[in-house]
């Protein structure tokens, strides 16, 4: 019986592991990604409603059957994996019948995609400058909160008591980056220069920080780049210079054999 098991469970684990199946697997992912999109819309629900609602209970009923499947083959090990761990939470919950607002995350299995990137070498490069620049990404948006949060402790000291706009620290926040985009900020600026004529001065110290900071993330990231591709070039240099050393030390041993052998034949 042990043995019977055994064998089941490694056919179905050649089964789980298949190409085709974790291809059909992803496609099911797009397909239910866009029926959920689809649900969002009154034009759709109102006319394919009952299929939409089909579709959307067949896919889950395969997601179910992927993780039992997975469940029984791997075990406890099965949740070693980060991808695994998400799939499992995000099926279960979405089978649930309370809790169907966690039908959304179903689509964040789109993310299962990526593993196949490295077979598209425009999309892998993409990602690859991406996670490059990740950390400089973070560093400048961890300046600009102090930067924001500065500024909006001072604006709403300074005009909260006359200006919805700064009366709150969320207000505030919300208004500076609406300024920051520079999305009607004149409009702002001069409301407030009404009552305070000298409320130029923040709103210039803000806009001019705040611009020098961005393009300071700009020129960090174009730097980046520049490093990242110098380097690659390098490192691709690098490799080509001994295999073009070994094809120069080839024909040098192969001309020194060939002046040998046409030696000897002369002094025969």
């Amino acid at each position: 019986m042990k043995q019977f098991l055994l064998n089941d469970r490694k056919k179905v684990q050649k089964f789980v592991e298949n190409k085709s199946f974790d291809l059909f697997i992803m496609a099911l992912i797009c397909v239910d990604s866009v029926v959920l999109g689809m649900m969002t819309s009154s034009y759709f629900v109102s006319n394919f409603g009952g299929i939409l609602y089909l579709l959307d209970r067949l896919c889950l009923a395969i997601f179910i059957v992927e993780m039992i499947l997975k469940l029984y083959v791997y075990g406890q090990s099965f949740f070693k994996s980060h991808w695994n761990t998400f799939d499992f939470s995000v099926v279960a919950l979405s089978s649930m019948s309370f809790a169907s607002s966690f039908i959304i995350f179903r689509a964040f299995r789109l993310f299962r995609t990526l593993k196949y990137i490295n077979r598209f070498s425009k999309l892998k490069h993409i990602l690859s400058v991406f996670s490059t620049l990740l950390p400089n990404f973070v560093a400048f948006m961890l300046v600009f909160a102090v930067l924001l949060y500065v500024f909006a402790i001072t604006s709403v000291n300074l005009f909260g008591a006359r200006f919805l706009d700064f009366a709150s620290l969320p207000e505030a926040v919300f208004t500076l980056l609406q300024i920051f985009t520079l999305d009607g900020w004149a409009t702002i600026a001069k409301a407030v220069m009404l009552i305070y004529p000298h409320s130029w001065i923040f709103f210039v110290l803000f806009i001019l920080s705040s611009t020098l900071l961005g393009l300071s993330f700009v020129v960090s990231v174009v730097d980046e780049i520049f490093k990242r591709d110098l380097k690659s070039e390098t490192d691709l240099k690098g490799r080509a210079l001994p295999k073009v050393s070994r094809v120069i030390e080839n024909k040098k041993t192969a001309s020194k054999t060939s002046r040998r052998n046409i030696s000897k034949k002369k002094a025969v």
